[in-house]
């Protein structure tokens, strides 16, 4: 697949003309599987990626990839989504979370973001027939970052998900690992390569700007840098070069495919082509791909770049981490019993729901019950008072402390366990290290957290909850593709 990002910036009838040799190319040659056409991904007042990908499924005749970012979206923008979706005639769609908004509310409000695993699940519930498309980010160096990771991938399969996508990354050993994890779950999918040509000026924007859950390391830059100062043509022959010995070992290695970025004109990909037809001749198996990419990371004082941190970087194969805190593991197990006391099965929970049952939402003693609610919940979770309470099924980590307000795992944004923001720990890693020691590991993987309703914020959750009034947490079966509600409403579901 070849990569076109739809921008604010440009205009959209000039650039979908530069594109015309590519889509030329792509209607003759069977390698070119169509275009991939983002979603705010310069801005968040970039132009719809549905109009973008309709004129490109005209002129190339094969289906594109249309992405849709859940940043500043809810679960009725998905709907509509979807509506034109059908109305183009367009198939083939992939749901990200996305990144950091660039453009925040002017008026206090928080920004909300339409997590992937809701999105995929109401998209497959209300279009069966579509071809979905996820995202994982291999490249991640601490444990609790990378399990989030490939846990949050078993619970996007469970929505419904077909195949993924992994985030642009240059460490081969954790392409492979992905495989590894696909392979040992039994997901039984498909896994695409998100490849870039990286050159020296790229590297700087990417580690400049912090990009999201891309990996540029300080050696890589040293050896991109050294190329633009020794080579005449500043590095430019190696970049692709690297690129397409990338791909062919990503083919080696068992990839259905790539989605390739920062590429645009019909020249350069069929440069490109030629490279990796050229390089499969001489790369017959993985041993001399291997000494193949070996050399081509190569600096000039012998040594050889590395695409991983040097601060002691995480493999799937590598030790699982020390206990929990006490405090953590005694404040999940108290709360877990007084939820079972309160609100499920105890004597608490049948007098609560006697009393609470009757209140509607919005009624004054709701306001009441929302206030009482906040005060206790907010010192101990953090709490919004969203109107759904997920903590028990979120280990009892609220889910409003992520910045992006996700319960089902964490975006590709994170580094060293920190959250893309970059101002606390990610609270996934945290769920991920309570999960790991309580034994409920499964929860991360495969409970599905429907989202919260827009006009249910700003209210208690205790009395729609002990009336059963509210989206079911779905506990999946991925391997046997079977999809069932939990025991009972969000937050109740309890382990098979």
């Amino acid at each position: 697949m070849v990569e076109f990002i739809p921008s604010v910036d440009k205009i959209l009838r000039d650039e979908l003309h530069k594109l015309g040799g590519i889509a030329d190319a792509m209607r003759a040659d069977p390698m070119l599987a169509g275009f991939s056409v983002t979603d705010r991904v310069i801005s968040e007042r970039d132009p719809e990626p549905v109009a973008a990908a309709s004129h490109l499924l005209d002129h190339s005749k094969k289906q594109p990839l249309v992405h849709f970012s859940g940043k500043g979206r809810d679960i009725e923008d998905l709907r509509s989504f979807l509506v034109r979706i059908r109305e183009n005639g367009l198939e083939n769609v992939l749901f990200v979370t996305g990144d950091r908004l660039k453009d925040t509310p002017n008026d206090g409000r928080r920004s909300r973001y339409l997590e992937s695993v809701a999105a995929i699940h109401a998209a497959r519930q209300a279009s069966p027939d579509l071809l979905i498309a996820t995202a994982v980010n291999p490249f991640k160096y601490r444990e609790e970052d990378m399990m989030a990771q490939y846990l949050k991938l078993g619970k996007k399969l469970a929505a419904g998900a077909d195949y993924a996508i992994c985030q642009i990354g240059f460490d081969i050993r954790k392409y492979e690992e992905a495989l590894l994890w696909v392979k040992e779950r039994r997901y039984g999918i498909p896994l695409v390569a998100n490849v870039l040509p990286l050159s020296v000026g790229r590297a700087r924007y990417i580690r400049k700007h912090n990009l999201a859950g891309v990996t540029v390391t300080d050696s890589i830059m040293s050896l991109l840098e050294a190329e633009e100062r020794l080579m005449a043509d500043k590095g430019a022959a190696n970049v692709t070069h690297r690129l397409a010995l990338q791909i062919l070992g990503l083919r080696l290695c068992g990839y259905a495919g790539v989605q390739i970025t920062g590429l645009h004109s019909a020249e350069k990909l069929s440069s490109l082509q030629v490279k990796v037809e050229e390089l499969s001749q001489r790369c017959v198996d993985w041993t001399t791909w291997n000494k193949a990419w070996e050399d081509s990371l190569r600096l000039p004082d012998g040594s050889s770049a590395e695409p991983a941190p040097g601060n002691n970087p995480w493999f799937f194969v590598g030790p699982r981490g020390g206990r929990l805190p006490v405090a953590q593991r005694m404040k999940f197990r108290a709360m877990k019993r007084l939820h079972r006391a309160m609100f499920d099965r105890g004597v608490g929970a049948f007098v609560l729901r006697l009393l609470l049952k009757p209140i509607k939402r919005r009624a004054m003693l709701d306001r009441l019950l929302e206030r009482l609610e906040r005060g206790i919940k907010s010192p101990l979770f953090g709490c919004e008072t969203c109107g759904m309470c997920r903590l028990a099924a979120t280990q009892y980590v609220c889910p409003e402390t992520c910045p992006k307000g996700l319960a089902n795992g964490a975006c590709g944004g994170t580094s060293e366990n920190l959250c893309e923001f970059g101002d606390r720990e990610c609270i996934h890693s945290v769920k991920y290290r309570i999960a790991r020691e309580m034994g409920i590991l499964a929860e991360l993987e495969a409970w599905i957290i429907p989202s919260v309703p827009k006009s249910w914020r700003g209210t208690s959750s205790w009395p729609p909850y002990l009336r059963r009034e509210a989206p079911r947490i779905y506990k999946s079966d991925f391997r046997r593709g079977e999809r069932k509600p939990g025991g009972a409403d969000y937050g109740v579901a309890q382990p098979e």
